[in-house]
């Protein structure tokens, strides 16, 4: 298979170096002179000169017969060029298809006549081809190398691979078979089927060799009309061939592989004989004009070519002017090919983008949309590329067999994920194509609880799943997506940042914003201590006598480093700095803190801790481990250790904001929001009892870059743990000092959700995607800059909050226009009223 691709993908990327070589030796084979040196006088060359004793004038039942092979010839090519218009293009793909063929017919023809001359006496060569010529083979490789997501090399290459070792062995069986015929000892028959042999031959190496060129080139042209790869119904399991046809195919080659061995095995006899026929000399025979006599024969008026030539020029007629346009889709609930029926009335053409006119009330869309989209049918004529369900036992043999349900179709997995064969969140494993596993979960599901319309409302497509599985999410169904706006320009530490914010709030991004500009170029200071991540256990000695040993034990220095070096050992970044001990009763709670890197670390600690415990239980084998997470982290939970020790990054930003700004911006004075503050900030969070909440609405802007970011969003319950400080300053007391303190912001820029396409890009417009130079650069850059956004979105909201804007910005910012109060066919533009 390896063999296959690489050669595949060679073909595909040196397009134009196999086309011009392929080209070169089609037009050597056209030049060469046909010589009969060696032959008999009466042997001939070309196709139109007749051999004596091979052929004789047709019988009238012999004209009836080789008329109805010529027209059969016909019919089969006009069906195999018409399966070609399905794949992409009427005629680009189809030219391809039929100059791969007409290059095998004469690179067939130029062998025929430089070494068998009496071949070249077959004057039904040409519809011969047509019927030994796999045509739908090629079909199926521009299928195959038109629909996976790689770049065009690997297409063809993984095109190749799946159909080169099928093409080879049923080019072998059909050498094999009909060259049977050529032991029937009637000299017309064999000299046919020994041409048939070589045309399939000829047509096989061209098929691994030109065609695959050619369609690259073709691809190549195609993909800027249109894009076919996403939604391209011929999937991999469709090229790969039945195992049981397979061995079938083999056996059958291997019985006619010895009846070609016994049967053309010379004898003494047969040797005399072709002693005796080469020690005589013959005179090559005189060549007149071997083309012109080819046509004149052929055209001749007769009755068998007045009605080959009817009938061809009917179908040429009948495809170029009289087939019928028909569009096919894909129908993504189960990836069937589906005819397209158009309504009578006007509608919107698939594939093309919705587009309305200015003055087209909503209302009127949506009806346009109900009433006339079009709607998919069943095919018969495409009903060949649905793969019918085989068996339950011969499917789940081929899954045992094969490790994978690959070569499965969709119903079939779905079969076998029903009667409990495959477990359902393991679909993109044996499927080992992710966005086909989700597809198949989402029909499943939907079908099990019956909620087929809303599942079909939840996006799928156009998601890499590759880089979820095993990482981020499981049963996978589809994503949402939530809309990404940016606030900035924002300074910080003297660089000036886009910060993308994820939200569904309105009027978030626009405060935010107006908080970076009233801060300016001035910009935010930041500092960042990396506190490190904390991980808990809860262990519990059998009294309370051996928890104080176990305590002061730990306490001890020496102790200490054989427990950091147990730590330690299970990272190259982890590195242990404290175990923090709270004590209840019996049970010790060892609250274990490392720096992580740029790893948020979560898994890094809990790894460490484990391993730390096994040798402490070495010292103390009556210890037991009640929880790996005794809460005392603590983790997502607003906990009061955390605000005063700190957890993951501890982050303190400032800025001074002119007089001049908060008038002119902020619409407030310094003297208003410092009182603002105290109030709301400090005393307002005190009578509530608020932990780590003294602040306007830090979670807000936290949250909104955690999503955008690929940071765990419910760790926002800690991280937006923040005081905010508000103080008048300047000579004449009218400027205002802001400070934000954040002392256990959560973040990394690697693992978790960072992977993910959309984040990663977040992460790149910051400037930290991935690991920094140095440990926990690119981290602690991160979380400077969700501070400074924090600051941001605080001086914006309690100016808006002296100033009663909150509410107005609200209504502009945060309300649907449409009256959801109405029915749902009226869909006019309403604004409610303030």
């Amino acid at each position: 298979m390896k063999v296959w691709g690489a050669h595949g993908e060679f073909c595909a990327r040196h397009q134009w170096e196999v086309i011009v070589a392929t080209l070169a030796l089609l037009a050597c084979a056209a030049s060469v002179e046909r010589h009969a040196t060696g032959q008999r006088s009466e042997h001939c060359a070309g196709w139109a000169r007749a051999c004596p004793g091979l052929e004789a004038e047709y019988q009238a039942a012999d004209a009836v017969v080789m008329t109805i092979v010529r027209c059969s010839a016909l019919l089969y090519a006009y069906y195999q060029v018409s399966n070609l218009q399905k794949i992409a293009s009427k005629y680009l793909l189809i030219l391809a298809g039929v100059f791969s063929t007409f290059a095998s017919f004469i690179f067939t023809s130029a062998l025929a006549s430089l070494f068998w001359t009496e071949l070249a006496s077959i004057k039904d060569a040409p519809f011969l081809f047509l019927l030994v010529a796999d045509v739908a083979r090629g079909a199926r490789m521009a299928k195959a190398g038109w629909c996976a997501g790689e770049d065009q090399g690997k297409r063809v290459g993984k095109a190749l691979s799946l159909l080169g070792p099928t093409a080879t062995l049923d080019t072998l069986l059909a050498v094999l078979l009909v060259g049977v015929g050529g032991l029937s000892g009637v000299p017309r028959l064999e000299h046919m089927c020994t041409f048939a042999c070589l045309a399939l031959m000829v047509d096989y190496l061209v098929f691994v060799t030109f065609y695959p060129a050619c369609l690259s080139l073709v691809a190549d042209f195609a993909s800027g009309k249109k894009d076919i790869s996403s939604d391209n119904p011929f999937m991999a399991s469709d090229l790969k061939p039945n195992p049981v046809v397979q061995r079938v195919k083999m056996i059958m080659a291997a019985g006619l592989l010895c009846v070609h061995l016994t049967s053309r095995w010379p004898s003494a006899r047969d040797n005399d004989m072709m002693d005796g026929s080469l020690s005589n000399n013959f005179k090559p025979s005189q060549h007149d004009n071997v083309l012109l006599h080819s046509y004149i024969k052929w055209f001749s008026v007769s009755a068998d070519y007045l009605v080959i030539a009817t009938l061809l020029c009917a179908l040429i007629i009948k495809f170029i002017f009289f087939e019928e346009q028909r569009n096919w889709v894909i129908d993504m609930n189960d990836l069937t090919v589906k005819e397209v029926v158009q309504n009578e009335r006007p509608v919107f053409t698939l594939g093309e983008d919705l587009k309305t006119d200015a003055g087209m009330q909503t209302d009127d869309l949506v009806s346009c949309v109900e009433e006339e989209w079009p709607t998919l049918s069943p095919s018969s004529s495409v009903a060949r590329l649905n793969a019918k369900k085989r068996p339950m036992a011969e499917c789940l043999e081929v899954y045992r067999s094969e490790g994978d349900c690959t070569s499965l179709s969709d119903e079939e997995v779905v079969m076998l994920v029903e009667q409990s064969h495959i477990p359902l969140h393991r679909l993109e494993t044996v499927l080992c194509d992710p966005l086909r596993g989700v597809r198949l979960r989402r029909k499943i599901i939907s079908s099990r609880f019956q909620t087929e319309d809303a599942v079909k409302l939840l996006p799928y497509l156009n998601y890499d799943y590759s880089k979820v599985m095993n990482a981020c999410c499981e049963n996978v169904i589809g994503y949402v997506g939530i809309p990404v706006g940016y606030a900035g320009p924002l300074f910080v530490d003297g660089k000036a940042y886009m910060i993308p914010m994820a939200t569904t709030e309105g009027a978030l991004v626009a405060s935010t914003n107006r908080g970076a500009k009233a801060i300016g170029p001035k910009g935010v200071t930041s500092v960042v201590e990396d506190i490190g991540m904390t991980r808990a256990p809860a262990v519990k000695l059998p009294n309370v006598v051996r928890a104080l040993e176990c305590r002061q034990w730990l306490d001890n220095k020496d102790n200490y480093n054989l427990i950091k070096d147990a730590f330690d050992s299970t990272s190259r970044f982890a590195r242990l700095q404290e175990v923090h001990i709270g004590v209840d009763g019996a049970t010790l709670y060892l609250r274990f803190r490392a720096t992580t890197g740029d790893a948020m670390g979560m898994n890094m600690v809990s790894k460490g801790a484990e391993n730390a415990l096994q040798v402490l239980r070495n010292f103390f084998p009556d210890m037991e481990v009640i929880s790996l997470s005794g809460n005392y982290c603590s983790d997502k939970k607003a906990a009061s250790i955390n605000w005063v020790k700190g957890r993951g990054k501890r982050v303190v930003c400032e800025t001074t904001i002119s007089a001049e700004s908060l008038r002119t911006i902020l619409k407030a004075d310094a003297k208003t929001l410092a009182r603002c503050n105290k109030v709301k900030n400090l005393s307002g969070s005190a009578l509530a009892g608020s932990i780590g909440g003294n602040n306007a609405h830090a979670a807000n802007m936290v949250t909104a870059l955690f999503i955008a970011t690929g940071q765990d969003p419910a760790q926002n319950v800690t991280s937006s743990n923040c005081s905010t400080s508000m103080e008048v300053c300047g000579e004449n007391r009218d400027d205002l000092y802001v400070t934000c303190t954040m002392p256990c912001l959560e973040v990394g820029t690697v693992g978790g959700g960072t992977v993910l396409t959309g984040q990663s890009a977040c992460l790149e417009i910051l400037g930290v995607k991935g690991a920094g130079v140095r440990p926990a650069e690119n981290s602690a850059r991160l979380a400077s800059l969700i501070c400074a956004t924090v600051l941001a979105g605080e001086l914006s909201l309690m100016a808006a909050l002296v100033n009663s804007d909150l509410v107005k910005s609200h209504m502009r910012h945060n309300r649907s226009k449409v009256n959801v109060q109405g029915s749902s066919n009226d869909m006019t533009l309403k604004v409610p009223k303030l």
